[in-house]
């Protein structure tokens, strides 16, 4: 019990610099209203989904594995899958920001290339991918990008020849693509974008979003 208040600050730390990240990041301009959205068209078919299918509450999150704020969100959406096993899943759609993160493509290639060739892979190799953001993505050039991601993948048990083969799959591209027209379909433009049961969460409320997921519970 005597860590609570350090855990407490360390929480509160961390949702400050998520908030202050996703508004420093976003490219809106002025006050939006939030947007919902068919929770079919958000889920999408064969996606990353960590949490049951029976889960009351359904997270879509649209990430760029190359965005600070989306390596900052992470940890933060596990806490509310763990505090919730039963009754939250959290649904991964790709939106690489291709015009600011010079990697954003093939990293999330390197996400579907991975969840391709085995999906109870796939949520290791985020968590990775958000973990050792700062060390590949400081690399020179995306011929090293693509060999240090594939040894992430062959860390995780993946065969390192099979993952280079995939990652520049069509099926993979078509994957991302589509993810990111629909994201383009929805108006979106920033990383991370959250859907709560079909309604966004703003980037300002990301604060709220533990007490946003309780009020959905209680519905």
């Amino acid at each position: 019990m005597k860590n609570i208040p350090l855990l407490l600050i360390t929480l509160i730390g961390t949702i400050a610099l998520i908030v202050g990240l996703a508004v420093v990041l976003s490219h809106s301009s002025g006050e939006q209203a939030a947007k919902t959205a068919d929770p079919t068209q958000l889920v999408g078919q064969d996606r990353p989904i960590s949490g049951p299918d029976t889960a009351k509450v359904t997270l879509v999150e649209f990430a760029d594995f190359e965005c600070p704020a989306c390596q900052q969100m992470s940890p933060f959406l596990q806490q509310i899958l763990n505090s919730h096993p039963n009754d939250v899943r959290l649904v991964y759609r790709y939106f690489p920001l291709v015009t600011i993160h010079k990697y954003a493509q093939i990293s999330s290639q390197a996400g579907e290339a991975v969840y391709e060739i085995d999906k109870s892979k796939f949520w290791a190799y985020h968590d990775v991918l958000f973990q050792k953001q700062q060390e590949w993505e400081a690399l020179s050039d995306q011929n090293a990008v693509k060999d240090t991601l594939a040894t992430y993948a062959e860390q995780l048990g993946i065969d390192k020849a099979a993952f280079l083969e995939r990652i520049e799959a069509d099926s993979v591209k078509n994957t991302v693509n589509a993810d990111v027209s629909v994201a383009a379909q929805l108006g979106l433009n920033s990383t991370p974008t959250i859907f709560l049961n079909g309604k966004e969460v703003l980037a300002q409320d990301f604060a709220q979003l533990p007490q946003k997921v309780e009020s959905a519970l209680q519905q």
